[in-house]
């Protein structure tokens, strides 16, 4: 049992020094911001610290629900939106950023917004903005599949395969809790590693 206890300890304590550790890396990193014309959505990487300030978002591709069935985070679709050499706006790339449920409205109201602006009804940003400061991470099978399906109806299978920047913003977490979330991590790798020592100790003494 004390074995198990000091095993536990000393993995938890590893995982949450890694996660924390990681976080503070990346929030000390330069963000590229992607909505800078000169920025090239195909050259990110994964794991890259990205900063945009959202106003321009189309529906969510995927919905994450809870057990009880609410609806607590989704994949909205991002577009890269470039102006050509006669100053024409289009679409150039997509990739999707996470959003929590308590920011549904918010990107609600943005998607009327940006449908209204790209048929040339309201001014663009009208429904506000989202300073978004995170991070790139990969998106898994299912969720390149959802972004396919969703842009079906408007792109070729071959178009999608080259518009799509396989990437999902991840809001970055706080400095304070990237910070405690290290030493917590330290801590316990150092308590799981002292009753590790105190058990060998005392099972060699007898």
């Amino acid at each position: 049992m004390k074995f198990r206890l000091t095993f536990a300890f000393l993995i938890l304590g590893l995982i949450l020094a890694f996660l924390g550790g990681k976080g503070l890396v990346t929030s000390i990193m330069p963000a590229k911001d992607l909505y800078d014309q000169s920025v090239d959505w195909t050259k990110l990487k994964n794991g890259q610290r990205v900063y945009a300030n959202v106003d321009f978002v189309f529906e969510p591709f995927e919905i994450t629900s809870n057990d009880s069935g609410q609806d607590v985070s989704a994949i909205y679709t991002i577009p890269d939106l470039k102006v050509d050499s006669d100053d024409n706006i289009y679409i150039a790339h997509y990739m999707g950023i996470l959003v929590k449920s308590e920011d549904f409205s918010k990107y609600n109201r943005m998607v009327d917004a940006s449908w209204d602006w790209w048929d040339g009804k309201v001014e663009l940003g009208s429904a506000g903005t989202d300073s978004f400061d995170g991070y790139l991470r990969k998106m898994n099978k299912k969720e390149k599949e959802f972004i396919h399906d969703y842009l079906k109806d408007w792109y070729s299978e071959s178009e999608i395969e080259e518009m799509v920047v396989p990437y999902v913003m991840m809001r970055n977490q706080t400095m304070l809790a990237n910070v405690l979330m290290f030493v917590g991590g330290i801590v316990l790798t150092l308590v799981g590693a002292l009753f590790g020592f105190l058990f060998f100790i005392k099972k060699g003494g007898n």
